[in-house]
């Protein structure tokens, strides 16, 4: 395992990098993109236990924190999604380099799964987008983080109150602006026609997943979704910081990817 700090001196992000442990395989290299907030605390384990199958497999591997997150500079309020987009390409050239690798995979859990895929429809120079849990539609994400808060106050007619400001999401900041640029993003409508090939890795059968995967079968998208009925609620958390590691789930996306 390396940790270490890479991208530009005045926005430095912490990374950790571990390398195959088998040889005689056919190697690749694959970035994971984190969720956001308490699902970020929650799913550090499931995440530093997958990244150990990967290296099993073959895989280089790289996990990081966005801009403003974790242990990378910057404060909680400077996140964007501009910004946090731009830190998955950063982490992929990263990884290139490093390996010298021409291409590489992306995991993104929940909200890094929303990163990963606008990422990918950019891009060239991926092998396989897996997409485990993620965030479909940004408005709804943004409206249960906040009711999780009772940070949606009533009218008196019964219609919610607009919200304003920063607002505390279990200890994690959540600026009026990344809410709005959440906010804009939904993954049905994305163009995902030119992304080489996406999984949809689900632990439950969400309305808004069934909708993703229609989408993407009405478009022609190279895609394909896999039920693994797993734990999955990422963002319940209790006094003790309790993690989730839903084995089956994290056994697929790497067989996914291997």
């Amino acid at each position: 395992m390396n940790p270490f700090f890479f991208g530009s001196s005045d926005r430095a992000l912490y990374g950790v990098y571990t390398p195959p442990k088998t040889r005689g395989r056919v190697q690749s290299g694959v970035v994971l993109c984190a969720p956001f907030g308490m699902e970020y605390m929650r799913s550090h384990r499931a995440f530093r236990q997958l990244s150990s199958l990967l290296n099993r497999e073959g895989h280089h591997v790289l996990r990081f924190d966005y801009f403003g997150t974790g242990d990378s500079a910057g404060e909680g309020e400077d996140g964007s999604l501009e910004q946090w987009s731009r830190d998955v390409d950063t982490a992929i050239e990263e990884l290139r380099d490093t390996t010298a690798l021409d291409r590489v995979s992306l995991v993104g859990l929940r909200f890094g799964g929303l990163l990963a895929a606008q990422v990918a429809v950019r891009r060239n120079d991926l092998n396989r987008v897996v997409l485990w849990d993620p965030i479909v539609r940004g408005k709804q994400y943004v409206r249960e983080m906040l009711q999780s808060e009772g940070a949606l106050p009533e009218n008196g007619d019964g219609s919610t109150a607009e919200v304003k400001g920063t607002v505390g999401i279990s200890g994690f900041p959540l600026t009026e602006r990344l809410r709005a640029e959440i906010e804009e993003v939904d993954l049905t409508t994305l163009d995902a026609t030119a992304a080489q090939e996406l999984v949809l890795v689900v632990a439950n059968e969400q309305p808004e997943y069934l909708d993703l995967r229609d989408a993407w079968k009405a478009a022609g998208v190279r895609g394909r979704y896999r039920l693994v009925p797993s734990a999955g609620n990422w963002a319940e958390g209790d006094k003790f910081g309790s993690a989730l590691i839903p084995q089956a789930i994290i056994q697929d996306v790497v067989s996914c990817l291997s």
